[in-house]
C-alpha cells in the first residue's frame, strides 16, 4: 500500500493486486454514510473476497443456537464482465497495471487496470463507486472499459444477489425478484427471525446500447445480462445506480414502536420512487452531491498534522473518515459495532467502545451525536434490567455485548480453541465483565460537563445514573474480616485476566457512578424535577442516597504499595514474570496465546491492554505525578497491546508524562492497526474504537486536551518531528480552533457561548469578538 500520493494526506491506495489478500482492503475501503456500510469488494471477485452490505438496526438471529447479528445483507457490489468468452479476472491473463484508491475528501473509490486476457484482448478498465452521504439509501458504480488492441465482444452480468452470508449463516430469505418499468431490478426480502422487511434497487444505465439485454433470475440471484459489441479504442461507460430501504428506516418507525413496520409494501414503495427519481440523474450528479457533504464534514472535522512524515496526517484522516461512516447521528435506536459496518466482526454488536474510546470525539465535535449515543443507552435499559434480575442483582447490569434495544445479552459462549484442552474456550466478558455500565455513567458524566444539557438528564441521563448506581450498590459484596466493600470474579479492561477481584478500573469507576448518583438525587428536586417526579414513584431517592453515601464510602479502592505500584486487581502482584520480548515484538497480535492456554495466561504476569493505564488516563488526578509515572512505566513494560485499545490510550499517558518518542510511536502503532502492512489485520472489519483513540492521540495527548469538574484545560506534548496540529473542539456551547505548534497552544473562539478553560496552566477566557 501506498500513502503518499498526491493530494498527500488525502488518498489511501493499494499498488499491487494479490488474490489471496483482498478481504483487508475491501474493509478499509469500506464505504458508508452510518445507514449503511458496504465493503469494498472488487467486482469480479476472488478467493478471499467477501462481500458485505450492513444496515444499522436489521438485526436478526439466524438460528436459535446463535446470537444476534447484523446481518449480511443482499449485494449490489458484484459485476462479470466476459471478453470474447473468457471471464475478467486479474488473476488469469496479464496483469499489466493496477492502482486503487480511496480519496477520503470525497468517499470516492477508484480502480484502475490494464490487462490482457489468455487468448490476448487488451483491456483499459476504471472501476468508481461511493456511497452517498447526501441520500443515505444510494450506492453507485461506474465502469469504463475500453479494448485496445482489438474488437471484442463484451458480456456483463450485474445486479442483485441474497448469497452473501454471515460465515455461513443465511439470515435472509431468498426474496421477490421483479423488473419495473424502466428496466430497475428490484428484488424485495426480510430476515428470517427479526422479519425486517428489505428492498434493493438497481438500474444500469449504458453510453452505448446493448445488442443483447435479458433479465436473469437465479436462486437467491437476479441480474441483467447485456452483450455488447466494442470496436478497438471505443469506452464502454456503465453505470450502476442502487438504492436499500428496510422496515427499520427512521420514516417507518413511529414513536414508541422502536422496531419500525414489517410491511414490506411500504418499504418497497419507497425504493421504488427513489429508484425511478435517480433514474433521470447519474452518477456523476450523485457524487457531486454527496461529495458536498463530505467538504462540509472536512471543513468542521479536519484535523491538520505537519509533520515529516505523511502517514501522520493520512491516519489521522482515514480515522476520521471512518468515524463519519460508522455512526447514525440522528437515530438513537442504534450503537456502534466494534467494526462498525465495515464487516462483520464482533457480529455488530456495541461494546464499552463507544463511551471510553468514541463518546469523547463525537462529545466534542459534535454533540448532538454523542446524545444519540446515550440515548441508545437509555433506550436500551430493559435489556439491562433483565441481564441484573437474571444475574441476582437490582437496576441496570448493562450487557457487555449489545445488539437491538431489548435483546438483553448477546455475547456468544464461546470462541476460539484452548490449544492445551483442544476444546473451545468459553467467552467470560459477557458474564464478568461487568465495569461497562460504570463506563455509561462516566459517558453520562462526561456528556453533562461538555454540554450542560439539563434537558439530557432530566428526560435521561438521571434515570441511567440512577439505575446503574443500583446495579452497583446491590454488586458490592461486604467482607466482614476487612469490614469493607469488595467487588470479586470480573474481568477488567486486561481480558487476559478472568476471575479477579477488586480490579481497581472497575472499583474506582463503580465508586464514581454511586457519587454521581447520589449528587444527581441531590440536585434532582430543583435542577431535574421530571426526572425526580418519575424515579421518586420508583424509589425512595432519600434511602438510596443514604446506601449510595455509606457504600462508596466503604468499597475497597486499592492504593499504592511500598514500591509505588497500584495492584491492577488483588492477584496480578502476585502472578509469575517471564520474558516478553518474543511477544513485545510481535509482527501481528495474540501470538501469546501459541504458547499458552488462557488458563496458563491468567498466571502470568503480562496484560492484553491498557487497564491501570486506562484508569489513570480517564482519571488523572486520582494519583500523584510520581505514582502515575511509575505505575505508567510499570504497567507498560507488561502490556502486549494484544487489543486495538490499546496503544491509543498508552500513547496519551506517554504524551502527558513526556515520553515523546514513546508517544509518537504508539501513535504510528495506533494508525497502523488497520492502515499497517498486516494483511490479515482487518479482514473482518476496520478497528472503530482504534478511530477514536488516534483522535485522542492528538487531541488528549499531544494537545493535552482533559476535562475536569466542569473545566477543560490543554497542554502542549507536540512530538518534535512535528511542526504543527489544528482542531476544533467544541465545550459548553462553545466552537473553539486550538493551533499547537512549538511555541504554544493558541485557542480562538469560532463562535456560540462564552467560556473560560485552561491554557498551559493559565485561566483564558474565550468569547465570540
Amino acid at each position: 500500500m501506498k500513502y503518499d500520493l498526491e493530494p498527500r494526506g488525502w488518498i489511501v491506495a493499494e499498488e499491487t493486486f494479490d488474490p489471496c489478500r483482498t478481504a483487508k482492503c475491501e474493509s478499509i475501503f469500506a464505504q458508508g454514510n452510518g445507514y449503511i456500510n458496504i465493503r469494498c469488494a472488487l467486482e469480479e471477485g476472488y478467493l478471499d473476497t467477501y462481500r458485505g452490505a450492513f444496515i444499522t438496526g436489521t438485526f436478526n438471529k439466524a438460528m436459535p443456537d446463535e446470537v444476534t447479528e447484523l446481518p449480511n445483507l443482499p449485494d449490489v457490489t458484484a459485476m462479470e464482465f466476459i471478453v470474447n468468452g473468457e471471464r475478467f479476472a486479474m488473476d488469469q491473463g496479464t496483469l499489466q497495471s493496477y492502482l486503487r484508491t480511496l480519496d477520503l475528501r470525497t468517499g470516492e473509490a477508484t480502480r484502475t487496470v490494464q490487462w490482457k486476457s489468455p487468448a490476448g484482448a487488451a483491456l483499459e478498465l476504471t472501476f468508481r463507486r461511493f456511497v452517498s452521504l447526501d441520500n443515505e439509501h444510494i450506492a453507485a458504480f461506474s465502469v469504463e472499459v475500453t479494448p485496445t488492441n482489438q474488437d471484442i465482444e463484451l458480456v456483463v452480468n450485474s445486479g442483485i444477489s441474497t448469497r452473501n452470508s454471515n460465515t455461513g449463516s443465511q439470515h435472509c430469505v431468498e426474496g421477490e425478484m421483479r423488473m419495473l418499468p424502466g428496466g430497475i431490478l428490484r428484488l424485495m426480502t426480510h430476515t428470517n427471525e427479526s422479519n425486517v422487511p428489505i428492498s434493493v434497487h438497481c438500474l444500469h444505465k449504458f453510453s452505448a446500447e446493448p445488442s443483447e439485454s435479458l433479465p436473469v433470475i437465479e436462486r437467491r440471484r437476479f441480474v441483467g445480462r447485456y452483450t455488447f459489441r466494442l470496436a478497438k479504442g471505443q469506452t464502454l461507460r456503465i453505470e450502476k445506480l442502487t438504492c436499500y430501504h428496510t422496515g427499520r428506516d427512521l420514516p417507518f418507525t413511529v414513536y414508541g414502536q422502536q422496531r419500525g413496520t414489517t410491511n414490506p409494501d411500504i418499504v418497497a414503495a419507497a425504493g421504488d420512487a427513489l429508484a425511478a427519481k435517480f433514474a433521470d440523474t447519474g452518477y456523476d450528479a450523485l457524487l457531486a452531491a454527496s461529495a458536498k457533504k463530505w467538504a462540509a464534514y472536512w471543513a468542521e472535522q479536519d484535523v491538520q498534522i505537519e509533520s515529516d512524515d505523511s502517514f501522520d496526517q493520512l491516519g489521522m484522516r482515514f480515522a476520521l473518515y471512518h468515524l463519519n461512516i460508522m455512526i447514525k447521528r440522528d437515530d438513537d435506536r442504534v450503537g456502534i459495532g466494534a467494526k462498525g459496518m465495515t464487516g462483520e466482526g464482533y457480529k455488530g454488536h456495541s461494546f464499552w467502545d463507544t463511551e471510553m474510546f468514541l463518546m469523547p470525539y463525537y462529545l466534542l465535535t459534535d454533540p448532538a451525536a454523542a446524545k444519540t449515543l446515550l440515548g441508545y443507552r437509555w433506550r436500551s435499559l430493559p435489556g439491562a434490567f433483565k441481564k441484573a434480575s437474571e444475574n441476582g442483582y437490582q437496576g441496570a447490569m448493562f450487557p457487555w455485548e449489545s445488539a437491538w434495544l431489548d435483546d438483553g445479552e448477546v455475547t456468544p459462549l464461546y470462541c476460539g480453541a484452548d490449544i492445551v484442552t483442544g476444546k473451545s474456550s468459553p467467552v467470560l466478558t459477557g458474564m464478568i465483565e461487568q465495569h461497562i455500565s460504570a463506563d455509561i455513567a462516566w459517558g453520562v458524566w462526561l456528556y453533562y460537563q461538555a454540554t450542560g444539557d439539563d434537558d439530557f438528564m432530566n428526560r435521561r441521563g438521571c434515570e441511567l445514573l440512577i439505575e446503574i448506581a443500583r446495579f452497583w450498590a446491590s454488586r458490592v459484596e461486604w467482607q466482614d474480616d476487612t469490614q469493607r466493600y469488595e467487588i470479586k470474579n470480573v474481568i477488567g479492561p486486561d481480558e487476559y485476566k478472568d476471575h479477579v477481584d477488586n480490579n481497581a478500573f472497575t472499583n474506582y469507576l463503580t465508586v464514581f457512578a454511586m457519587e454521581q448518583a447520589e449528587r444527581c438525587i441531590k440536585d434532582m428536586p430543583t435542577r431535574w424535577p421530571d426526572a425526580y417526579a418519575k424515579l421518586s414513584d420508583s424509589y425512595d431517592l432519600n434511602a438510596l442516597a443514604a446506601e449510595l453515601q455509606d457504600k462508596k464510602a466503604k468499597v475497597y479502592l486499592p492504593q499504592p504499595n511500598a514500591d509505588g505500584i497500584v495492584p491492577q486487581n488483588a492477584q496480578y502482584l502476585g502472578l509469575d514474570a517471564i520474558d516478553l520480548s518474543k511477544y513485545k515484538n510481535q509482527q501481528g497480535v495474540s501470538s501469546i496465546y501459541e504458547d499458552y492456554s488462557p488458563a496458563q495466561m491468567n498466571q502470568l504476569m503480562v496484560s492484553k491492554q491498557a487497564d491501570l493505564v486506562m484508569l489513570m488516563r480517564i482519571m488523572p488526578d486520582l494519583f500523584d505525578a510520581e505514582t502515575r509515572r511509575k505505575n505508567f512505566m510499570f504497567y507498560e513494560s507488561r502490556t502486549l497491546h494484544d487489543s486495538s485499545l490499546s496503544h491509543g490510550q498508552h500513547c496519551v499517558l506517554a504524551a502527558w508524562e513526556g515520553l515523546d518518542d514513546m508517544a509518537l510511536d504508539m501513535y504510528r502503532h495506533a494508525i497502523a492497526i488497520d492502515l499497517g502492512p498486516n494483511m490479515k489485520s482487518s479482514d473482518l472489519g476496520i478497528h472503530s474504537a482504534s478511530m477514536g483513540n488516534v483522535w485522542q492521540c492528538v487531541a488528549c495527548g499531544f494537545a493535552g486536551l482533559e476535562w475536569h469538574e466542569g473545566g477543560l484545560s490543554l497542554r502542549s506534548h507536540l512530538p518534535a518531528s512535528w511542526q504543527r496540529a489544528a482542531f476544533n473542539i467544541v465545550w459548553r456551547g462553545a466552537k473553539l480552533h486550538v493551533e499547537v505548534t512549538h511555541a504554544g497552544i493558541t485557542v480562538t473562539h469560532r463562535g456560540g457561548s462564552a467560556v473560560e478553560i485552561t491554557v498551559d496552566g493559565h485561566p483564558v477566557k474565550l468569547a465570540a469578538e
